[in-house]
Parts: structure tokens; C-alpha cells; sequence
């Protein structure tokens, strides 16, 4: 029986009101959504691969996965890391596109991708024993190692889905960690799948940073003797990071939010003659381009929801009569 988990209050409030900030503005338009993913493609195998002693800063491996350029004073190894990683948040992307269900042969797939020309055992379970540096906690004999996926993969369909989705992603990140199924790569495996777990919930990408990395290690070392909520509140600030994210590019582009009137009018479920009268009145946040206006989900939702709080008036100005 797992103990109760709690992320802090304040961190919970703020991601649900962040969550429902980044709903208001979807669909996000492919603009934005494809300069985000290319861009946390890279931010995402840095900070993954930095957490693990890889020493390629952040525009080094911009430069290895765009270009494939070799970087002077770095190691065959962590180039091949780089290229790998990103080529396994493709994989994990489409994965969550399609609402494809995470089975064996997905996760083995996937850590053959991240351990490619690494590792002879690259896409299979250990046959040997392993040991997690600094941690006191030993992983289950390699022997056991099948079974407790099976019991792992049968959690997430089965009772994991008692849980909410961050609580949950928190406690499979963390159970496949305690497992180490793989000789090495685990690491890189299991942030890609709880990234996997969170966007096929609707949250953005989440980054577990560089400079986190004793906070995360100590807080993982914690949830492995069952102590969970230090690992929680770690994942709930990834999660409040990859929002602000999403929510800054948004801000910074909001011309691209903009859809056609009448899209937006069934949307929201409003008159499109009556949407027309309040861009024109300034009512609701739009612009007019080539002649037809244009304006966002967002936009609407706010001005219908300061219209139920009363705190401005509903419907059309009346007409003076001389």
C-alpha cells in the first residue's frame, strides 16, 4: 500500500490555473507547436544527458543534433548520446500523437534508440547486476527483472489509473527506476517515458534540469525507501516549467492564436453575427486583416467569463431615440 501523496498546495494551484490558461489556447496553431518541439527536442536531450555527466552544454548539442557537427574536446560517447536521445523524443512524440498505449515492445524500443552503438544490450533487459552511484538503494537481481516489468506495464493499465495523471507519472518514473531493467540507460528511458505519460495527459513536455540534479537524485533516493512527495514536488516544478513554456510562447506570437471569425464563433458556441459587433466594439480582443477579422478562443472565453463575474455588461448597446 503506497502512502498518501501531496504535492505542496501552492505548486498544485499553480499549475492547474496554468494548465487551464495553456486549454484556453488550444489547439495551439502548427507554428508554435513545431517551433516548441524542435526547440525542447534539443532543450530536453541536454538537460537529460547533463543530469547523466554529459558534457556538451545546450548550444553544443543544438550544433550535434541540427548539424551533426563534431565538437572538439568531447567523446565519441557523448555526441552518439545526443544524436540518440533525440532521435527517442521523435519516437516518444509520435507515440503520444497517436495515444499509442507504452506495451514492451515500445519501451524496448525505445531504449534501443537512446543506447544505439552504446551498448551491446541495446533494446533488452539486463542479465547481470547493477549499481546506482551515491545510492544506498541496490536494484532487484536481474532474474526478477521480467516479472516485475510485467507487474509494472499491467500498474499503469490497471491500478495506476486510480491516481492523477502527475501523481501517476511521478510513481511509474519512479517504480521503473527502482526496477533498472536495463544495463544503462535508465535514466534517459524513464524521463522519456514520464514525458510520454504527461503529454498523452495533456501537459506540455516537462524538463527536469541540469542544475536540479542533486535535488532529483536525492528526492529519487527518498521515493525508493517510500518517501514520495519530494520527488513529486520535483516533477510538479518540471511540469510548471514546461507550461510557462507553452504559455510564453504563446504570448510572445499571439497574431498566430488568431483564427477566423466564424471558427471561432462555433468554437465557442456564439453568434457569429454577435462576435462580429463586439470585435468591432472592442469587446473582445481581435484585429482585422484583408478585411475579415480575426480573433482566438482565448480571447472569447474571457470576455464571456468577465461577463458571467458581472464585471462588465452583457449584450448590445441600446439605440438612442432623438
Amino acid at each position: 500500500m503506497l502512502p498518501e501523496l501531496r504535492m505542496d498546495p501552492r505548486l498544485a494551484r499553480r499549475i492547474d490555473a496554468k494548465r487551464r490558461a495553456l486549454d484556453q489556447q488550444r489547439p495551439l496553431p502548427p507554428a508554435i507547436t513545431t517551433k516548441l518541439a524542435e526547440d525542447l527536442r534539443v532543450r530536453l536531450t541536454y538537460h537529460s544527458n547533463a543530469l547523466e555527466g554529459n558534457t556538451l552544454d545546450l548550444g553544443e548539442t543544438q550544433l550535434v543534433i541540427a548539424h551533426g557537427i563534431t565538437i572538439g574536446g568531447h567523446t565519441l560517447q557523448e555526441h552518439l548520446e545526443a544524436i540518440n536521445h533525440a532521435a527517442a523524443f521523435t519516437f516518444v512524440r509520435d507515440l503520444a500523437q497517436r495515444e499509442a498505449v507504452l506495451d514492451e515492445q515500445a519501451l524496448l524500443q525505445l531504449h534501443a534508440l537512446i543506447t544505439k552503438d552504446l551498448l551491446a544490450s541495446s533494446g533488452a533487459y539486463r542479465t547481470g547486476a547493477v549499481f546506482i552511484s551515491g545510492s544506498e538503494y541496490r536494484p532487484p537481481h536481474h532474474r526478477e527483472v521480467p516479472g516485475l516489468m510485467q507487474d509494472w506495464f499491467a500498474w499503469l493499465e490497471g491500478d495506476g489509473q486510480q491516481y492523477p495523471p502527475i501523481i501517476r507519472a511521478t510513481l511509474a518514473h519512479e517504480m521503473l527506476l527502482a526496477i533498472h531493467p536495463f544495463l544503462d540507460g535508465n535514466g534517459r528511458t524513464a524521463r522519456l517515458v514520464l514525458n510520454l505519460q504527461l503529454m498523452q495527459s495533456g501537459y506540455p513536455i516537462t524538463l527536469l534540469l541540469r542544475g536540479w540534479r542533486a535535488t532529483y537524485l536525492r528526492a529519487l533516493e527518498q521515493a525508493h525507501h517510500g518517501q514520495f512527495n519530494p520527488l513529486l514536488n520535483v516533477i510538479g516544478r518540471a511540469v510548471e516549467g514546461g507550461l510557462d513554456l507553452f504559455l510564453e510562447a504563446c504570448d510572445a506570437v499571439p497574431q498566430e492564436l488568431q483564427r477566423p471569425l466564424r471558427e471561432i464563433a462555433e468554437a465557442c458556441a456564439i453568434d457569429a453575427n454577435y462576435l462580429s459587433w463586439l470585435l468591432r466594439a472592442g469587446r473582445v480582443a481581435g484585429r482585422k486583416r484583408g478585411g475579415r477579422w480575426y480573433t482566438s478562443v482565448a480571447a472569447v472565453q474571457q470576455y464571456q467569463q468577465e461577463v458571467a463575474r458581472g464585471a462588465i455588461p452583457n449584450g448590445r448597446p441600446r439605440r438612442s431615440h432623438p
